[in-house]
């Protein structure tokens, strides 16, 4: 392939053909995308180790698997759109009618909406929060893995151009970096597999703490929103938009609040007992109690596909040529 900046001729790396996929299927008027799919198996997957951790904490009690299942894929769509349409309201404003049928997400949005509500409802219920939130973020890290799978499909979150060899390029038309930025065949950092491969590590490091415990409740969470918001905040200085001021991106300073709130709850957590999930009900009889909900998580799958897989007609190229309200 031609290097756009020399002339070259350069192979990429296409890691197994994962990226530059948009469109999964055109069905009529409804065009489904494979950040959808994707979406739907990061929750199958995350949202089931989730499950069983909330099992082994002694905490699936009957009310709480569909407010899991069904309740959490709903405001994770609708918390992601939110946060997406503040951070770039200026463009909604100036062109609503162009803007607001695209389609956009911020998975901080979500991360947000979905734990106020669920510290709302475990207060209410009287469930001890902190450790709900202990046992959901050790399955958390692993469904963003794979959501950030269907961002590389997507195109979106894209990185900014590289040298590097690990450099990634896009084709598609209905590709962001393409339709949008006008970036085909350019080298890109691929950013959406740096966040992959750190919510791997995170996910890793979160269970391998647990099961050396014990902690006090809190903790677990708190360095969730410790490593993820500083990991996020490092990798926006390789995403595009290129900043020609030092100023910062607004999600990183959407990162330093949550930072600032990890700090917070690891403060709250030390008026906390602790907990140990390596001495509390086994991992394997949990998993066990956890697979009769097994038809709860895929229903929760599939609205996160419905929400974030199907759109109307018009995707990528059908938009026309590049946002002009959108920095570069």
């Amino acid at each position: 392939m031609c290097d756009t900046r020399t002339g070259s001729i350069r192979k990429t790396r296409p890691f197994w053909h994962l990226h530059d996929r948009v469109v999964l299927a055109r069905l009529g008027p409804i065009t489904l995308v494979t950040f959808g799919l994707w979406a739907a198996v990061g929750w199958a997957f995350g949202g089931f180790v989730a499950l069983a951790r909330v099992a082994q904490a002694g905490l699936l009690v009957h009310w709480l698997v569909p407010v899991l299942a069904a309740g959490v894929p709903v405001l994770a769509i609708l918390g992601s759109r939110l946060l997406e349409i503040l951070v770039n309201i200026r463009a909604y404003v100036a062109n609503p009618g162009r803007k607001l049928p695209e389609t956009g997400f911020a998975f901080q949005g979500a991360l947000v909406a979905c734990t106020l509500a669920l510290m709302a409802i475990g207060g209410v219920q009287g469930l001890p929060v902190l450790r709900l939130l202990d046992a959901l973020v050790l399955g958390l890290p692993l469904g963003h893995a794979f959501g950030r799978l269907g961002c590389l499909a997507y195109g979106c979150c894209h990185g900014r151009p590289s040298s590097s060899r690990c450099a990634i390029r896009y084709f598609d038309p209905d590709s962001k970096p393409v339709w949008k930025e006008g970036l085909s065949g350019m080298p890109l950092h691929p950013t959406q597999l740096y966040s992959a491969m750190g919510n791997v590590a995170l996910f890793l490091l979160l269970n391998g703490l647990a099961e050396h415990g014990p902690h006090r409740e809190g903790t677990l969470a708190a360095t969730y929103l410790l490593v993820n918001s500083s990991g996020r905040f490092a990798t926006e200085f390789l995403r595009w938009p290129l900043r020609g001021s030092r100023a910062l991106k607004p999600f990183q300073w959407v990162s330093v609040a949550l930072f600032c709130s990890g700090l917070a709850m690891l403060a709250w957590s030390m008026s906390h007992p602790g907990f140990d999930f390596s001495m509390s009900a086994g991992l394997w009889r949990a998993t066990v109690d956890a697979l009769e909900h097994l038809p709860f998580v895929l229903g929760g799958s599939g609205i996160l596909f419905l929400g974030f897989g199907i759109h109307g007609r018009k995707v990528g190229r059908y938009f026309g040529q590049r946002d002009p309200t959108r920095p570069q």
